[in-house]
């Protein structure tokens, strides 16, 4: 299945935007574009972008609309830093934020703790956001953080480096050290400024060392400003289409967008519909689990019915041995039912009742009122003995009564009789002695 991926870069007087497709999970740029946008031509602009059929909607807030701080917290647990990340932003922020969103980003982990880049925007300015492309059908599926998206462009093999955004009011400047983003600032000056290049200079000598390379993205760098820069700064400064993993048009100016389709989900979600990353996560750690249990919830059930089919097998040995003293038993069920057979065509050999005969009477005389639990029924070659546990003593009588009444026993008699512990019942034991030959059964 081919997902189509639509990034918004939303500038004033502008929307810049980068189109991908995803299939089989590779993520390919197909398009990058600028799109001039007039007084109140905003959300007729955002409606000719929606497309027919499974669209995901990226966008990213400006840097100068959120404030940030690097955290450093003594645990790496991501529940606990949810929790806590929130509490500890607020404690150093010199003004509160109304209604803040606040979401952060692990930028380091050891034995000691973990480093998080904490952000916190106004919940206002997310919702509206969301609200200006639901309106035209663009509802996105998550809101990120310019530049940020940006450093999906510049491969790893740059390695530790800075990356200026020249986006007029949206400038901002960002700082990669070991692969990750370890710090970031919103610039108060504009590209067109005489203190544009100054302001980048003492930003960056802010924030550390100053990185062996500057990148220059947004939709106003040009060779000039690049100059600039290089002369205050005393860098490379190479633009983002010379450094890039991808090719598009206007790369430099659609570098956020670009970067947001490219991004594969990862980085800063302050909203949208798509569901964290770390939920599916857990889901699909859930399902896992899941499986694992119902494999060994199977695997068990079937040793467990091995373990009863080995039981029946042995019990039905032990009948049939019983049964038929003396005889080789190589296919007991099948002989025990021949036997019965045999009887049922002309009863025991020599009159004698046979043991298959006998229980089979006495099951036969077993009254349909009384309601017997056996815990055993020996046949032996002078009696019949019995035991278990029924409802009450009459119960016991009317068994005992009954069996005495059939021809193949002599005489029955209760050997025990007693109330069960829960008095809700009684334990017997009866014996009953059997006749030397077969009579007519009553």
């Amino acid at each position: 299945m081919t997902v189509d991926i639509l990034g918004i870069d939303v500038a004033p007087g502008e929307v810049r935007i980068a189109r991908a497709e995803r299939r089989l999970g590779r993520v390919r740029l197909t398009a990058t574009a600028r799109i001039q946008v007039g007084d109140g031509e905003l959300p007729a602009v955002l409606e000719s972008l929606a497309r027919a059929g499974r669209t995901q909607v990226l966008t990213a807030l400006p840097a100068a609309a959120v404030v940030h701080r690097v955290l450093a917290l003594p645990f790496r647990d991501r529940a606990r830093l949810a929790r806590t990340v929130p509490l500890e932003l607020a404690g150093q922020l010199a003004a509160e934020v109304d209604d803040p969103v606040v979401a952060f980003e692990p930028l380091s982990a050891d034995a000691h703790g973990t480093t998080v880049l904490a952000v916190a925007a106004r919940r206002a300015d997310v919702a509206e956001r969301t609200a200006t492309l639901a309106a035209a059908g663009l509802a996105p599926a998550r809101i990120g953080l310019s530049p940020l998206p940006a450093w999906n462009l510049v491969g790893a093999d740059a390695g530790d480096a800075a990356l200026v955004l020249a986006d007029g009011a949206q400038s901002s400047v960002s700082v990669r050290r070991g692969g990750r983003v370890v710090a970031l600032r919103a610039l108060g000056a504009a590209p067109g400024d005489a203190g544009f290049a100054a302001e980048v200079g003492w930003t960056l000598a802010a924030l550390g060392e100053m990185p062996p390379a500057v990148v220059l993205a947004g939709a106003d760098a040009s060779p000039a400003l690049a100059d600039a820069l290089k002369g205050a700064l005393g860098v490379a400064v190479p633009s983002i289409e010379r450094v890039a993993n991808v090719r598009g048009d206007d790369l430099a100016a659609c570098a956020v967008a670009a970067g947001l389709v490219l991004g594969d989900g990862g980085g800063l979600r302050l909203g949208g519909t798509e569901t964290p990353a770390g939920s599916w996560r857990a889901a699909g750690a859930l399902a896992a689990a899941a499986v694992v249990l119902a494999a060994v919830n199977l695997g068990l059930w079937h040793a467990r019915l091995g373990r009863r089919d080995a039981q029946l097998r042995d019990a039905v040995h032990a009948v049939a041995a019983a049964a038929l003293p003396g005889a080789p038993l190589v296919a007991p069920r099948a002989e025990l039912e021949a036997a019965v057979a045999a009887l049922d065509r002309g009863g025991a050999p020599g009159g004698a009742a046979g043991a298959l005969a006998l229980l089979r009477e006495a099951s036969a005389r077993v009254p349909a009122s009384v309601r017997l639990d056996l815990d055993e029924l020996v046949v032996e070659p002078g009696a019949l003995r019995l035991g278990g546990r029924t409802d009450s003593f009459d119960a016991v009588e009317a068994l005992r009564r009954a069996l005495a009444a059939s021809p193949l026993l002599a005489s029955v008699a209760a050997e025990e009789a007693r109330a069960t512990v829960d008095g809700h019942g009684v334990e017997f034991r009866l014996r009953a002695e059997r006749r030397s030959a077969t009579g007519t059964s009553s």
